[in-house]
């Protein structure tokens, strides 16, 4: 008998050391992946260099919906297939191995094509961040469920939280970083540098995911399901998180205007080329600072009720960019501050709601789903593109602020139904 009491120490000594190690090993990928993704921000770093390449409000646009579809349509299509490996760790280790590739090529292409050939280049970019955010997409399958394995769900918004409080000293630093490089290095090298620290960053990010260790699933069936079973399947999933669908839409909507935002300071406030730089470090200081917040809030309130403010939050961005313009391209700094913030909002809130949604055995199917769902979204950034050939950003700002509007107000009455409000 104290054998036997000897040893289930023993295994809830190992239990709690391989949680420990898992716990540690996310939060440093989720850092050094923060670092990467600061150095070139689409809302800003990407948005600038579309515009220097093509001068086109359509191509900002159109680049940003063809990323966001890279990184959604194959998700569905890997989720059925990956969804019943007992073991997801390998995939998503190869997943990020291909974003590495990416975005080092990519770099090596602005350092040898340089601005000789402008539109060549313009469609290596689009290439490789195709590839790049694919890679992410794929990557997101795999993720979603080792996520909800190793991290309880009691612990989920201070591990989201967490990752983001680590990453901020490593964020803000990159983003600094990042400001010099833009300011000081000529173009287009400024552009290459960049990517290709971001590179660099994303390959030790996933040092964190060779150190993980993930459990074996014992839910899972080690057979994929044939496509008539696997929609059933789908269309069951669709119905239970509809509501979460319909609110990503509709708040989706901030996501139209936010590639526009330095384009507007650029085009209409003579902001200059090291404005960008700033605009990044304030998007990044944000989030960072909101961080532990958001975490908070999930943990004690529900993710309801942290969406509720996040879309308030949203409602004003587009408001504030109109009234704060009168101040130059100085008075959108608290603008990308708010931007930051929400985007990381967004992430948190939207990842543990999901979380809370998906059964065990099916995460793979319903992140895959939700990002199939959500897909009109992409198409927003590219209509923006189109209507800012006819219409003004005051107009484009005022459609964003009702539509996210709408989406706060349904996101609190899906709160308060289920008692998440006070």
């Amino acid at each position: 008998m104290q054998n036997e009491g000897y040893l289930d120490a023993q295994s809830v000594e190992s239990e709690l050391s391989t949680n420990r190690r898992n716990f540690i090993a996310g939060l440093w990928h989720g850092a050094f992946l923060a670092l990467a993704m600061a150095l070139t921000e689409p809302t800003t770093v990407i948005s600038a260099f579309v515009a220097d390449l093509t001068g086109s409000t359509i191509w900002v646009g159109g680049l940003s919906t063809v990323l966001v579809m890279a990184g959604t349509l194959p998700q569905i299509f890997v989720a059925r297939w990956i969804e019943p490996k007992p073991r997801k760790l390998p995939y998503l280790i190869a997943a990020i191995s291909l974003r590495v590739i990416s975005w080092g090529t990519l770099a090596w292409l602005i350092f040898t094509i340089g601005d000789k050939h402008p539109t060549h280049m313009a469609w290596a970019l689009v290439g490789m961040l195709t590839i790049f955010y694919a890679g992410g997409g794929i990557a997101n399958i795999p993720y979603t469920d080792i996520i909800g394995k190793v991290i309880p769900a009691g612990k989920r918004g201070a591990f989201f939280g967490g990752r983001s409080a680590l990453a901020g000293p490593l964020s803000i630093g990159s983003a600094f970083a990042a400001t010099q490089i833009l300011a000081k290095v000529a173009y287009p090298n400024n552009y290459a540098l960049l990517f290709a620290l971001a590179a660099a960053g994303l390959a030790i990010a996933s040092l964190g995911f060779w150190a993980m260790k993930e459990p074996i699933s014992t839910t899972v069936k080690n057979s994929v399901l044939p496509w008539h079973e696997y929609w059933h399947q789908l269309v069951f999933a669709s119905r239970k998180i509809k509501t979460l669908i319909v609110v990503q839409l509709l708040t989706g909507f901030s996501l139209m205007s936010m590639p526009f935002y330095v384009v507007f300071a650029r085009e209409n406030l003579h902001a200059p080329d090291e404005a960008v730089g700033w605009f990044l470090l304030v998007q990044v200081l944000g989030g960072t600072i909101a961080s532990l917040f958001w975490a908070r809030l999930v943990d004690r309130a529900g993710s309801k009720r942290m969406l509720f403010y996040c879309a308030l939050i949203s409602t004003s961005i587009p408001l504030l960019a109109i009234a704060l313009s009168s101040f130059g391209w100085v008075g959108l700094l608290p603008v990308f501050f708010l931007v930051g913030t929400i985007l990381n909002g967004r992430n948190v809130g939207f990842q543990s709601a999901l979380l809370e949604l998906a059964p065990e055995e099916q995460r793979s199917s319903y992140a895959g789903l939700n990002a199939v769902l959500t897909l009109p979204i992409a198409f927003l950034s590219l209509a923006a593109g189109y209507f800012l050939q006819h219409w003004y950003y005051t107009t484009l700002f005022l459609v964003t602020a009702i539509f996210v509007g709408t989406g706060s107000a349904m996101i609190y009455r899906w709160a308060k139904n289920e008692k998440n409000l006070l």
